[in-house]
């Protein structure tokens, strides 16, 4: 086993993971879905949050997710107004 590092679906550093070594190839790991090998940045500002970009590390500001929740509502409140078919289908 080796320590890799885990992202999200957008490329944000989620935390370290085990990749497992094969069995039938001795020295090749299975990483899982979205990990990757290099180490994120030891230490970042408190405002920023590391980001893989598919070649390296990028510190990106720190997704809010109070502010993500708000966003998030507001499309659906959106989506629902123009399409009242669907909003009485799920009872709104």
């Amino acid at each position: 086993m080796k320590t890799v590092h885990q992202t999200d679906h957008a490329g944000m550093y989620q935390g370290p993971v085990d990749a497992d070594e094969s069995p039938l190839e001795p020295g090749v790991y299975h990483l899982p879905a979205r990990a990757v090998e290099p180490a994120p940045p030891q230490s970042w500002p408190e405002n920023k949050w590391p980001r893989w970009n598919g070649a390296g590390w990028d510190l990106v500001t720190k997704p809010d997710p109070a502010d993500e929740a708000a966003q998030a509502t507001a499309k659906l409140r959106k989506f629902l107004t123009g399409n009242p078919d669907v909003a009485k289908l799920i009872g709104m």
